[in-house]
């Protein structure tokens, strides 16, 4: 074995390190991009406390609103033992009362719009982080078939021609 093949196996040898360190580092940045995706998704399975506030105040909204609406087909004389079955005195107190929820179940409402909206702005990133994981593991399985498919190019090369390789060598060198 001469110099110049000593060169090249040497310099073939750090080719396949530099490919292989390349091929790690995309399987790390892929790695590293799907917890970070992982981390975005468990974000998005929280619990969603503003849907329970919009589901309670519309269940006592409509049965306020059904209150109020029953009491425009009920007698002058049992209104007022209606309403009072219901914890109010007056009229003037289920309107007010109907009033307030409504604007609470107003405020429950845009807070479920808000955070919606914040989920929705997570979930881009979320989207991005696994595609380019998607990517990089494609791109570095690429790399490994093509490393492996060198490897064994040039391993059946010296196995066919062990004799013309060193005449090779010797020769030019």
């Amino acid at each position: 074995m001469d110099l110049r093949s000593c060169v090249c196996a040497t310099s073939l040898s750090d080719v396949m390190k530099i490919r292989h360190l390349a091929t790690v580092a995309l399987l790390a940045a892929s790695a590293i991009s799907s917890i970070g995706a992982l981390g975005l998704v468990a974000r998005q399975f929280t619990l969603q406390r503003s849907a329970v506030s919009v589901m309670s105040n519309i269940a006592v909204v409509e049965r306020l609103q059904g209150m109020n609406d029953a009491l425009d087909y009920v007698l002058e004389g049992k209104r007022h033992t209606l309403i009072s079955k219901y914890g109010f005195s007056n009229e003037q107190e289920v309107q007010a009362a109907l009033m307030a929820e409504r604007h609470e179940l107003n405020t429950s409402q845009q807070a479920r719009a808000e955070e919606l909206s914040t989920n929705d702005k997570q979930l881009t990133p979320l989207i991005l982080a696994c595609g380019f994981s998607v990517i990089v593991a494609m791109m570095a399985a690429i790399f490994l078939y093509d490393i492996g498919r060198g490897q064994r190019r040039r391993t059946s090369d010296q196995s066919a021609h062990p004799a013309a390789d060193s005449a090779t060598h010797s020769t030019t060198a």
